[in-house]
């Protein structure tokens, strides 16, 4: 009996021996990569260097984003507190010093570092992180760097591209916005970084990483360069008006090759950003009557209507109205009653299709806090004076980014051609991998807009879109001025749509200028003039002239 409970013994004893040495073999070569991570992660530390890993690009593949470094002192305590008894004390001393001396607050002493913490940062400036850099055979300390977006311009169109939540209150943007489709496309680039590894007595060495060289970057249709000059008026020769939008196209693609705002801490106009779905466009919204009103034949440009000054303004014409006037006239002019009539004689069905055509009440490029633009009354009537007021641009909200594509479609030949922003992606190399294309649709006849792009023309040639002229230049445009109210006070804008030729190439633009003078200021006096210096950027006359 006592032999067999041995024998038993001996066999339990065996059988245990075999089922840990069988899971030892399992560890060390089923799961050797993962433990190995394990065991290099308690000596590898890791630091980004960058807080995005990808590039937006410009047309010209230079850096979109503006960056602000940042300094941190990183102590890892275990090591720093075991590490360093043989280290010369000069150095720990110094190290302490510096810190202090920097902010009271960073104290090194053991109570501080006995706690749980596994890592302590201290973000310093460049100068400290300098002298840090100094400091030598510190056991269980390094510096490093980082490169942080400048979001102190939060509104600006890059600064929304690369941000996956909303400045007003930190959400997460909707998957289906234009910022998080670009977030999806660059999911698999790698953030760039260095790792501190430590041997085993805490001495530490960098190691690169190279891994962002595999990365995809977004290449955007705006140039750079142009962008800044045109913020760089807008903030000097302008600086009196509180916000100011521009969006200039090259019209035939539709490439967007500016969209700048002259104040980028409020609420991005281009897009509508935190108004309710845009604005009034005032005038600028006659081209649209024009258009509509030529293309069913119901008037020819040198029919006469009359003016009685029902909506116009005490500066225009005391509001006895402009008379007689023909309709080409009443554009050129700028009257509100003959464009009512019109509106009225063009009825709601086939206005809301030339505002359809022309992505009204759609977002135009998908960005999450663009406005969709919205009828004020649900129905338009003529009864009610609400088709007629729409006609002028009163009852009804838009964007500058839709607005450019009214003219735009005037411009090429009657085709609507939606907006582009972003234009492909590359690798690192700048070779394309995927390119975007954009959509167009044909609105109205190639005879209609020939006949509104030669009007739009003596708009600023002899109307009120006069300001806007340059010498030498092919330029046509349309003005609007509107009046809204806020918590009971009225307030003004100043709108100007228009198209320029440079070498044979057009390219078509929307001016918008927020909270004008009500009583001594319009879209002619405001906003046409930026559009001719936008002009003259664009032929490199600007410098010359002022």
């Amino acid at each position: 009996m006592r032999r067999d409970r041995l024998s038993w013994l001996f066999l339990s004893f065996l059988i245990c021996f075999i089922y840990v040495y069988v899971n030892i073999v399992k560890l060390q070569y089923n799961k050797s990569d993962e433990l190995s991570v394990i065991a290099d992660s308690q000596y590898t530390q890791k630091e980004w260097v960058s807080e995005l890993g990808y590039k937006l690009l410009d047309s010209t593949r230079k850096d979109l984003l503006e960056y602000v470094t940042k300094y941190n002192a990183v102590i890892l305590p275990n090591i720093f507190i075991r590490n360093n008894t043989e280290v010369e004390r000069e150095e720990v001393l110094k190290l302490i010093y510096i810190l202090k001396n920097y902010d009271e607050e960073y104290d090194l002493s053991e109570g501080q570092l006995s706690g749980e913490s596994q890592k302590l940062y201290f973000p310093v400036d460049k100068e400290t992180y300098e002298k840090l850099k100094r400091i030598k055979d510190v056991k269980g300390f390094y510096v490093y760097s980082y490169e942080e977006i400048d979001r102190s311009e939060g509104w600006k169109i890059e600064n929304i591209l690369s941000s996956t939540r909303n400045l007003m209150d930190n959400s997460l943007k909707n998957s289906n916005s234009l910022e998080m489709q670009i977030q999806e496309k660059v999911k698999d680039n790698k953030r760039p970084y260095r790792e501190f590894v430590l041997d085993m007595d805490g001495d530490i060495t960098v190691k690169e990483n190279n891994e962002e060289k595999l990365n995809r970057n977004i290449l955007l249709t705006v140039d750079r360069n142009f962008q800044d000059e045109i913020k760089e008026i807008l903030n000097d020769k302008y600086k009196d008006y509180e916000q100011i939008g521009v969006i200039v196209l090259e019209s035939k693609t539709g490439k967007i090759e500016a969209m700048v705002q002259k104040n980028d801490k409020l609420p991005n106009v281009n897009i509508g950003a935190e108004t309710l779905n845009g604005f009034f466009p005032g005038s600028i919204f006659k081209t649209i009557i024009l258009e509509g009103v030529l293309e069913e034949g119901k008037v020819s440009l040198g029919e006469k209507l009359t003016c009685e000054g029902l909506y116009e303004s005490k500066k225009d014409k005391d509001k006895i109205g402009h008379g007689e006037l023909t309709v080409e006239e009443a554009y050129v002019v700028s009257c509100n009653d003959i464009y009512s009539q019109l509106g009225n004689r063009l009825g709601e069905d086939k206005l809301m299709e030339l505002l359809k055509g022309q992505n009204i009440f759609s977002k135009v490029l998908g960005f999450e806090k663009e406005q969709k633009g919205a009828l004020e009354s649900k129905e338009l009537k003529v009864e009610d004076g609400s088709l007629g007021i729409t006609a002028i641009g009163q009852n009804i909200r838009i964007t500058p980014l839709q607005a450019v594509g009214i003219v735009n479609t005037i411009i090429n030949e009657g085709i609507y051609i939606r907006p582009q922003l972003v234009m492909a992606m590359i690798d690192k190399d700048g070779k394309v991998i995927e390119e975007y294309k954009t959509n167009s649709e044909r609105v109205i006849s190639e005879e209609t807009s020939e006949k509104i792009k030669k009007v739009m023309k003596k708009v600023v040639n002899e109307g009120t879109g006069i300001r806007a002229k340059v010498e030498g230049a092919e330029v046509g445009g349309k003005t609007g001025s509107t009046e809204r109210m806020e918590n009971g006070e009225k307030f003004s804008d100043g709108w100007f749509i228009g198209y320029f030729n440079k070498e044979d190439k057009y390219y078509t633009a929307v001016v918008f200028v927020k909270n004008i003078n009500k009583d001594s200021e319009s879209g002619g006096s405001t906003a046409a003039p930026i559009f001719g210096d936008i002009v003259k950027i664009k032929k490199g006359d600007f410098k010359a002239a002022n």
